[in-house]
């Protein structure tokens, strides 16, 4: 009977975020949860695909999806592919935040998302992030003031500094739906039951994704969407763990950069994703990166879907 009446009591939702590249979104899943599940930069496309993660307190239990920023005009394939991720978990959303930076002018990508949300029948919550930066001339508050018409609710939040995030959280269990979805509630069940990591994502996608946040943090806008890496093997060794991983490339030339003069700049990006698994692991890591060039990896990737 306790058990009966904790799931009565309790409410479970799924929630996702959309936005354009670069509002935040990945940097707030990780603030909401309290500990690093999505990889973040600077760049356009950081996240290719929706990530899930499971927010649980004494209030219920949210099943969070980070969605790739919608792209305005796309030709590559990449970037199509991106933008085909979000339209498809609208319609199962019980909440979706819509996540703008307000220290940046509103632009044609915004006017692509809220089109998308009109046609979703559901509790939205319109947040404005990067408020420590909406300073001055970076103030474009105003420029996305009147869209709370179409919105339930709405919030001004710091993803990075972490304010009002728990502000955030409270509308959003509040908006949550007090009738529980006896599919939703089993799907959490099984996700938690079956001892899954807190992303949806394999240990080696997990791997792939640190990686690939390194390789930008480090080579900035010089290769902003050529690059995929791949893990090749994971060995566990009892006293290290042994990744063997390959950065591809579409070109000759990002190849020269990104093993960089001397093989300095691979040596950056491999120590730092090192140094961050052995973090998240517990474990000494011994990571093996090379770097390959594969001019069609974008087709191969598009394919595996």
């Amino acid at each position: 009977m306790k058990v009966i009446k904790d799931i009565i009591k309790k409410k479970y939702g799924r929630v996702v975020i959309v936005g354009r590249p670069n509002t935040g979104k990945s940097t707030l899943l990780n603030a909401i949860m309290q500990q690093k599940v999505a990889i973040t930069s600077h760049l356009p496309q950081t996240t290719r695909k929706n990530i899930l993660a499971i927010y649980e307190d004494e209030r219920g239990k949210i099943l969070f999806t980070d969605t790739p920023g919608v792209l305005g005009k796309v030709t590559d394939l990449m970037g199509k592919k991106v933008n085909q991720e979000v339209p498809k978990t609208l319609n199962k959303a019980e909440v979706i935040i819509c996540l703008v930076d307000i220290s940046r002018p509103k632009n044609e990508e915004e006017n692509k998302i809220i089109g998308l949300l009109r046609k979703v029948k559901t509790k939205k919550i319109l947040v404005y992030n990067k408020i420590d930066a909406a300073v001055g001339s970076k103030d474009h508050l105003a420029d996305y003031n009147y869209l709370e018409d179409e919105f339930d609710k709405s919030i001004s939040v710091s993803a990075l500094k972490e304010k009002n995030v728990k502000g955030l959280i409270k509308i959003i269990f509040d908006e949550l739906p007090a009738r529980n979805n006896k599919e939703l509630i089993k799907e959490i069940e099984m996700y938690q039951k079956e001892n899954k990591p807190l992303i949806s994502m394999s240990s080696k996608e997990y791997v792939e994704e640190i990686i690939r946040e390194k390789a930008y943090l480090f080579l900035r806008e010089e290769i902003p969407y050529t690059i995929f890496v791949g893990v090749d093997k994971i060995e566990d060794k009892k006293k290290l763990i042994v990744i063997t991983a390959t950065i591809y490339t579409s070109a000759d030339r990002y190849k020269k950069m990104i093993i960089g003069k001397n093989g300095q700049k691979i040596k950056e990006i491999g120590y730092n994703a090192r140094k961050e698994l052995e973090l998240m692991s517990q474990r000494k890591i011994y990571l093996e990166l090379t770097v390959k060039t594969d001019r069609h990896w974008m087709e191969r990737v598009n394919e595996l879907g």
